[in-house]
């Protein structure tokens, strides 16, 4: 079965992240991009294509000390939206910490235009990340 080019572009994208390709993977991302978190940690906020990296993926590998990774479960899309089911794994304070998420998608022209974050606990995801 054929997978639906959104759900092959978001899983190079997040493959392009975890390798620290980041402007490979905001290259792939509409000029309008913008990404948000909700919250209020330390990583809440809307971030653009000119401060994603800088105001946040960097942000969550000083936070974690560089042990933050993003394992994804499924990838779920339609032409203007793809959903993404995953787990985040943090190390803080030598405390281990799974937070399940999901990212919302919303798609232009074949190219991601935004995202949101969508923690299932949002009290445990500010608590981590503050």
């Amino acid at each position: 079965m054929n997978k639906h080019p959104h759900v092959v572009l978001l899983e190079k994208l997040y493959a392009q992240l975890a390798a620290g390709e980041f402007a490979s993977a905001l290259d792939a991302c509409d000029d309008a991009f913008t990404f948000q978190v909700p919250g209020k940690s330390k990583i809440a906020g809307k971030f653009t294509k000119s401060t994603f990296i800088q105001e946040f993926v960097l942000q969550l590998k000083e936070l974690s000390g560089g042990s933050h990774s993003l394992e994804i479960h499924d990838i779920l899309s339609s032409d203007l939206h793809a959903t993404v089911l995953a787990t985040q794994k943090i190390e803080r304070g030598g405390k281990k910490t799974e937070l399940r998420t999901v990212h919302v998608w919303r798609f232009s022209k074949g190219k991601p235009l935004a995202g949101y974050e969508y923690p299932r606990d949002l009290y445990l995801f500010d608590q981590v990340w503050s």
